[in-house]
């Protein structure tokens, strides 16, 4: 019990460490806000999707048939957990009235409905679980049923306009792409150039780049607090709501849903069929909030606000949550 809660806690105090650092570049402008566009591009187009093949390609698990009905259980949960946190949050938030409110409240819904399951879930878990390669794969699932439904529900949540609903870009982005890349990689291995011991050297290229992931999205998470005062972070309760709803709520739920598969004794040999999906609702809230706020007009300071409040919180709630899902 104290081993898990200490090893969750060094993970959090690892990212929080290059958060402080994005902190300091931000608030010296060393690193400015035109800047932070470059890195998430570098994040969203290489580090993430080198991330996801590296999951399914290197030292990958034999391809099976009972394999692809753990990720069909994996992606059933994640669609469930996903749909249900989002109209819990609509619920919770339906006091919020009037236009500007309304732009307020679907923020707050995007927040609680969306996890950071890719630039923080995945190299949280993979430390977590000491780069366990099926617990990988299923949070990479997740992943995808994340970017279908984030580009759909959460585009059209945030823009209250259908013609933004985009399955191209569900089906076409990078995270997206990077996980069918190793997915192509994992069921055909003669392939996989990164699994060939004769060349070996070359799984460097994934290794390496998705190892940036972490430390590039908590620099940025850095940098964005910097461009903020502590009112916004700290002054507003309706963030703290939001928080709870991402960081306890849906963890909640999410584990609710999966515990009589684990009641029943289902999946024991691959535990994280249930709880990859658990895991990846219980990170804070998805950047993709602040990126939509600006491409679509959003209230992007108050988007900000929320996402690096609840992000900041997680350090708080993920050992304990942690320790549950061991248990």
């Amino acid at each position: 019990m104290a081993a898990i809660l200490q090893k969750t806690a060094l993970i959090m105090v690892v990212l929080l460490a290059f958060t402080a650092a994005g902190f300091l570049l931000g608030k010296t402008k060393l690193v400015r806000r035109e800047s932070l566009l470059s890195l998430a591009n570098i994040l969203l187009y290489l580090c993430q999707p080198m991330l996801s093949i590296r999951a399914f390609a290197i030292d990958p698990v034999p391809p099976s048939g009972g394999i692809f009905i753990d990720f069909a259980v994996v992606a059933g949960i994640s669609i469930a957990a996903i749909l249900l946190l989002f109209g819990l949050s609509k619920l919770i938030f339906l006091f919020m009235k009037g236009e500007e409110e309304r732009r307020k409240r679907d923020i707050l819904v995007f927040i609680g409905t969306f996890s950071n399951c890719t630039f923080i879930g995945l190299p949280f878990i993979d430390m977590f679980t000491d780069g366990d390669r099926l617990a990988m794969m299923d949070i990479i699932i997740f992943g995808v049923v994340f970017n279908i439904l984030i580009w759909t529900v959460g585009a059209y949540l945030i823009t209250q306009d259908r013609k933004q609903i985009s399955v191209r870009r569900a089906l076409l982005n990078p995270c997206t792409v990077g996980s069918l890349i190793g997915l192509l990689l994992f069921l055909v291995p003669q392939i996989n150039i990164f699994n060939m011991e004769e060349v070996k050297e070359l799984r460097q290229i994934v290794n390496n780049t998705g190892d940036m992931t972490a430390p590039l999205s908590m620099l940025v998470v850095g940098v964005r607090l910097s461009e903020l005062t502590p009112r916004e972070l700290f002054a507003d309760p309706k963030i703290y709501l939001a928080a709870a709803v991402r960081l306890i709520l849906s963890f909640g739920a999410t584990y609710l849903l999966v515990l009589p598969f684990r009641l029943a004794g289902l999946f024991a040999d691959s535990p994280y069929v249930l709880l990859a999906p658990v895991i990846a609702m219980s990170m804070p809230p998805a950047a993709s909030i602040v990126a939509f706020a600006e491409k679509f007009d959003g209230e992007k300071r108050f988007a900000a606000a929320a996402f690096s409040t609840a992000t900041l919180l997680s350090a708080l709630t993920l050992p304990f949550e942690m320790l549950l899902v061991t248990l």
